[in-house]
């Protein structure tokens, strides 16, 4: 995968999968639905919001294949986690996500019940890319509360967006990142501050 937004939501699937099933076998059950929620936020704000341009093919056709594959890939391993706890919604999507699963794959089966809880692939698995696109996603959602109190239209292009963070480490992680940002947030300039004192107030109380 090239595309860093695919290798972010396999890596976060994957360690998914890895996080359930040592839940489960340790009859943690409580932790495992927020982690599941938490994840279908980040796969519809996160990976499906900002490749909304590829899925719709506008890379062209062999870009949106892989983009969607990804993300067939991804809703039928998380709606397998989510089945013991959602037993019959599950089982409708899955019917439907059945009509494209080919006869012979361990995906294909009469029901999602039949189906066991997928391993995780450590391979896939890449923390710096989960940290990076957390931060990506924190940014996105500060930037759009600030457009809001501004009062400003995300139709009107904003001159400069400044991002604060604490260490080089943080710039890099978001240099592949920069394009999301300006698109999403329409923004023209984006510059990065790592000395938080200037923007700091001190109050005494």
């Amino acid at each position: 995968l090239d595309n860093i937004m695919d290798r972010w939501i396999t890596a976060s699937c994957q360690h998914l999968i890895k996080f359930v099933r040592e839940e489960m076998e340790s009859y943690r059950l409580y932790t495992v639905v927020p982690k599941l929620l938490k994840f279908l936020d980040s796969l519809t704000n996160g990976y499906v919001r900002l490749n909304r341009g590829r899925l719709k093919g506008d890379n062209g056709e062999e870009d949106q294949e892989i983009a969607l594959s990804v993300l067939f890939d991804v809703l039928i391993n998380v709606t397998i986690l989510m089945a013991p706890f959602v037993p019959f919604m599950t089982e409708m999507i899955y019917q439907n996500l059945l009509q494209r699963v080919p006869e012979g794959s361990v995906y294909h089966e009469q029901s999602i019940h039949f189906l066991r809880i997928p391993e995780h692939d450590q391979n896939l698995i890449d923390e710096d890319i989960e940290k990076s696109i957390d931060l990506l996603m924190g940014i996105l959602e500060d930037a759009r509360v600030l457009r809001e109190r501004k009062k400003i239209s995300f139709k009107h292009p904003v001159k400069s967006l400044t991002i604060i963070t604490e260490t080089q480490e943080y710039n890099k992680g978001l240099e592949p990142l920069l394009g999301y940002i300006q698109d999403e947030i329409n923004v023209v300039d984006i510059l990065f501050e790592n000395d938080f004192t200037k923007y700091a107030g001190y109050q005494i109380t």
